[in-house]
């Protein structure tokens, strides 16, 4: 492991070396004084040492993103380093919630209130607060979730019963 540069600072009355090394993966600098990780393999800045597996995630968070207090955890997806969102997720990790706000999700529920004369299935009410629901779940079929003929108008009363009694089974 050699250092890329060796410079000296002034401390007082004296000269003191200071090293600037070369990170092997991805060529920057990385100065005495910030966090590295050093091996056989060389000297690592804390973002590919992290992506290449030498240090936990734990120790990339309290290492070399202190800086950083809105960070909580860190992931690399895809080569690429993620850290979470103010309120502590990763991109990914966005809430179901989200998908039901889509301009196609909006189109969906209009063509099966449409279709079905925005009138409840079960006991026949008009209008009123309405419900599109997913005959066969939302959760568990995805490619479904927009089909209209997985959908099916309820009434808010009607929509609760159904799904208290699947809750029962």
């Amino acid at each position: 492991m050699k250092p890329f540069r060796k410079i000296y600072i002034e401390n007082g009355d004296y000269l003191e070396p200071y090293y600037i090394y070369t990170c092997e993966g991805c060529g920057e600098e990385v100065e005495e004084a910030w966090p590295r990780v050093e091996d056989d393999d060389g000297v690592w800045c804390g973002n590919c040492a992290f992506i290449r597996g030498k240090i936990s995630e734990k120790e990339y968070i309290r290492g070399f993103m202190f800086f950083d207090t809105r960070v909580k955890r860190a992931a690399v997806h895809n080569g690429m380093i993620y850290t979470t969102d103010e309120k502590g997720k990763f991109p990914w990790e966005k809430p179901k919630n989200t998908q039901r706000k889509t301009p196609q999700y909006a189109a969906w529920r209009t063509a099966v209130f449409e279709r079905d004369g925005y009138r409840c299935a079960i006991c026949g009410e008009v209008g009123g607060r309405l419900n599109a629901h997913h005959i066969k779940p939302f959760a568990k079929y995805p490619e479904l979730r927009l089909d209209i003929d997985n959908g099916i108008t309820l009434c808010e009363k009607c929509h609760r019963e159904v799904h208290r009694r699947k809750s029962r089974k």
